[in-house]
């Protein structure tokens, strides 16, 4: 039977100190991993469009979110996956690149709105298209039950951890 570097780290573990269960490293160092492996991948997939995980994460928020009239910063913030601290700079770059754009709020004085332009539209679009494929070919080796049951237990696991 194939062995991988979690196989190793177990038994050296059990080696080195029989008293360690390292047996949640089956799961969780898997898990931490194979996270690693897939932003590789996935890193290079955006390669080729000049975006970084975070401004790929930023155009298709806007492009899933769908908002006509544009999307609050601080929204945008809390359904992608980076930081409000990480955002301000990051829609700057972007807007900059032509493809997202600032307008006033008409709901608040204060405020702005940001949605994609036609380019960062297009563009959301490809990269988005590079993104599956890569997590595809990731997840090749998984039959279509083993996705769903890996699904189902990784479900599991984020409903326990996300907050409500």
């Amino acid at each position: 039977m194939a062995t991988d570097s979690v196989d190793r780290i177990i038994q050296a573990w059990a080696e080195r100190d029989p008293r360690v269960d390292a047996s949640p490293l089956e799961v969780a160092g898997r898990l931490l991993l194979c996270a690693a492996h897939l932003e590789r991948a996935i890193v290079a997939a955006l390669e080729p469009y000049g975006l970084s995980f975070g401004d790929f994460d930023v155009l298709n928020t806007l492009r899933r979110r769908g908002d006509r009239e544009g999307t609050k910063p601080r929204d945008l913030a809390h359904s992608s996956l980076i930081t409000s601290g990480a955002m301000t700079s990051r829609l700057d770059r972007l807007e900059r690149a032509g493809l997202i754009e600032r307008k006033p709020d008409p709901g608040d004085r204060r405020g702005v709105l940001v949605r994609l332009t036609e380019q960062g539209e297009r563009l959301a679009e490809e990269s988005l298209g590079a993104v599956i494929a890569a997590d595809q070919d990731f997840l090749e080796p998984l039959s279509g039950r083993q996705r769903d049951s890996t699904a189902s237990a990784l479900k599991q696991l984020l409903l326990r951890a996300e907050p409500r």
